[in-house]
């Protein structure tokens, strides 16, 4: 069960012995997003306290586990509003320039956070020798903020994104398609390829570890997404996404129990210094 979980994702086998044997060099430190000002992790750390009952996942940047609700849970920051639309989410220091949100954790470490959780990973989109779309477990993705009126808010991220074919929110839902390692032919080390920026993906790439399960272009001409401006608050406004697991539907008429749907995120998961 997921309480019986560990959470430790080098332990437990979530990600390769190769990858826990870390260079302790700076370049493997977690990107800085502004060097002559606040740190984005120092800007999430002032906006919130760590949720109650999660686990840190690493001593740089802002990532826990809650086994028991089977949630990771990650702090990041607006960093775009308008403008072409490739993610939802990237690492800090990434992809800022074409993703809503930049995360205080790197890809393959959200990926470990996930499978503690008992997320299961498919695979990735294929483009050859025919379009195959990405697959794995769908994962909810909720984001949370405090307005400047220090008012709570909670939404599925998918309503940040608007869909140009229906000018609607998108409805598409998120899978866990697992990305992939390359290894360098210099240094011989493998490296997580999402890690690059592609963590939660409104295009289809083949590097995504979560990617929207539909056909969806990522070429320029062609993105089918862009952000929902209307509904996003303002660039640099701390916010702390929520993901988990969707429980896959059983045989039995009535489905999953109440008991066992996401759960949606409150105020109470997004503690705030007094």
């Amino acid at each position: 069960s997921a309480a019986t979980a560990s959470a430790d994702p080098v332990a437990s086998g979530a990600v390769p012995s190769s990858e826990s044997d870390q260079d302790e060099s700076s370049d493997d430190d977690l990107p800085k997003w502004d060097p002559d000002g606040p740190t984005a992790e120092e800007l999430a750390s002032k906006a919130f306290l760590a949720p109650p009952d999660a686990k840190p996942l690493t001593e740089q940047g802002r990532l826990w586990v809650d086994l028991s609700r089977r949630r990771v849970y990650v702090d990041g920051y607006v960093a775009l509003k308008r403008g072409p639309l490739e993610m939802f989410a990237c690492p800090v220091g990434t992809k800022e320039h074409e993703s809503i949100v930049a995360a205080l954790a790197r890809s393959r470490e959200v990926h470990a956070a996930l499978l503690a959780v008992e997320a299961t990973p498919g695979a990735p989109v294929r483009f050859r020798p025919e379009f195959s779309p990405p697959t794995g477990l769908v994962i909810r993705v909720w984001v949370c903020w405090y307005d400047t009126d220090n008012q709570f808010h909670v939404v599925d991220a998918r309503q940040w994104i608007e869909d140009l074919e229906t000018e609607k929110a998108m409805a598409a839902e998120w899978v866990f398609a697992g990305s992939g390692f390359w290894e360098d032919p210099d240094d011989k080390r493998e490296y997580y390829r999402a890690d690059s920026g592609d963590m939660i993906c409104v295009s289809n790439f083949q590097s995504a570890m979560v990617d929207v399960a539909i056909p969806s272009s990522a070429d320029a001409g062609s993105l089918r997404f862009v952000p929902f401006e209307s509904k996003i608050p303002e660039p640099d406004t701390p916010v702390r996404l929520v993901l988990t697991p969707v429980p896959i539907a059983t045989d039995s008429p009535d489905g999953p129990s109440e008991a066992k749907k996401p759960e949606l995120p409150t105020a109470r998961d997004v503690p705030r210094k007094k």
